[in-house]
């Protein structure tokens, strides 16, 4: 649990009431965004490797693209499967010219 008390992973929270279990895929977002070999080797370990590659899938929007074509070579994922399209509406008459 010593993963749970790094202030460069959680420095905004009170680290005394972090339940790892309540707050699962806070704290597997903050491993997959900020942590070290170590700190995933504990969320494999305490949550297994499907919860951490669903909550990788269900954010990968909000990762940058180094990190994210890491975890997607890192659990050998395709792209395609994480990547949430960009919904394209009809531009309003009011801004054409």
């Amino acid at each position: 649990m010593e993963t749970l008390r790094k202030n460069n992973l959680f420095w905004d929270i009170d680290q005394e009431k972090l339940d790892p279990k309540k707050y699962g895929i806070f704290v597997a977002k903050r491993i997959l965004e900020k942590g070290n070999t170590d700190d995933l080797d504990w969320a494999l370990q305490f949550y297994g490797q499907d919860f951490m590659v669903d909550v990788f899938q269900k954010n990968s929007d909000k990762f940058d693209s180094k990190s994210n074509n890491f975890w997607y070579l890192y659990f050998n994922l395709n792209k395609s499967e994480c990547i949430q399209k960009q919904l394209t509406k009809k531009q309003s008459p009011f801004w054409l010219r």
